[in-house]
């Protein structure tokens, strides 16, 4: 067991030998062409492994070249490498390093200039295998706004000081739903939420253009350095896919995956239309964090992390109409 002066004796033997391997360099070496970025990650799920230990070896002079450690979302980035040149990268944790006990995982490549990514599959787990999206809960102010909820989420996610409520408020196009007769008139909920989601009674529910529209404006607002992508018809595997990249993905589906389920006297005619749509009584978003073999983890705004199958969730996913939203760095 390795005790706290243990550790930090440790953390600075790496930090000043990565220090003293560390030159002055000019422009030039700084927009050096010879990059290569490094992201850990587990083997089975591919969600990104933090904090490594890296280190870049030739294999013709058995020579270390380079050294890191690797971030919060498993990268690191090495720039000494030359082109053609045959490698072995190692991967392991920093106690297992200056031990030389443990797992560590070496693969042997190639560099090739053209290729400045490198996806190192490690035998190594992440706590509870999925991105830390913090969990933010719907309840009790917002009854109607899982998607606000999902996207102030995901936006702290990113270190956005921003609350579900301010993105409520403030942020997320909304439209009342009026009724004249026996008729509710609305908006689309492609162009704004319908109602309130403060408002039990009334409020209803959004699709994804708008929750993008509120993280754009809220983005812009708080001069943060993310961008948001709407993935709409996005393919089951393009979706798992931008999570195993450590993006979170808000996604609608049903309360529990169930089949969806209308109302006619819920529905109301949307603007620019003469007819009366129907309105879901199960719609839910919820957030994407993680993908386990046969199961996805989800951050749900009413429960918290709950793991579904990953082809129940899709297909609730596909009979929602294929709704999502990305937020990306």
């Amino acid at each position: 067991m390795w005790t706290g002066y243990k550790r930090l004796l440790l953390i600075g033997m790496l930090i000043i030998m990565l220090l003293s391997s560390c030159q002055p360099f000019s422009q030039q070496d700084a927009e050096n062409k010879n990059q290569l970025t490094v992201l850990t990650v587990e083997f089975n799920s591919g969600a990104p492994i933090a904090n490594l230990y890296i280190t870049v070896t030739d294999v013709q002079t058995g020579n270390v070249v380079e050294e890191a450690i690797g971030s919060e979302e498993g990268e690191a980035m090495f720039l000494k490498l030359k082109e053609g040149r045959e490698y072995a990268i190692a991967a392991t944790t920093l106690e297992n390093s200056a031990a030389n006990d443990g797992y560590t995982t070496i693969e042997n490549f190639t560099y090739d200039t053209t290729k400045p990514y490198f996806r190192l599959q490690t035998h190594f787990t992440r706590d509870e295998q999925e991105l830390d999206v913090p969990v933010v809960m719907q309840n009790p102010e917002l009854p109607h706004g899982c998607e606000i909820t999902s996207l102030t989420a995901v936006l702290n996610y990113y270190g956005m000081n921003v609350s579900k409520l301010e993105m409520a408020d403030n942020y997320l196009p909304k439209q009342e739903i009026r009724i004249v007769g026996n008729q509710r008139f609305g908006p689309n909920p492609n162009e704004a939420f319908a109602g309130n989601p403060r408002d039990k009674a009334h409020g209803m529910y959004v699709f994804a253009a708008p929750i993008v529209k509120a993280a754009e404006a809220a983005i812009a607002d708080k001069q943060a350095e993310l961008r948001v992508t709407d993935m709409r018809n996005a393919s089951q595997e393009d979706i798992l896919q931008l999570v195993r990249e450590g993006i979170p993905v808000v996604t609608w589906v049903t309360l529990d995956l169930s089949k969806p389920k209308k109302r006619a006297d819920r529905g109301w005619i949307y603007k620019g239309v003469t007819t009366s749509q129907d309105a879901f009584m199960n719609l839910h978003a919820v957030v994407l964090t993680g993908h386990l073999g046969d199961k996805v983890v989800v951050m749900d705004p009413l429960k918290g992390y709950v793991t579904y199958n990953v082809d129940q969730f899709f297909k609730s996913y596909h009979e929602l109409g294929e709704q999502a939203v990305a937020v990306h760095k």
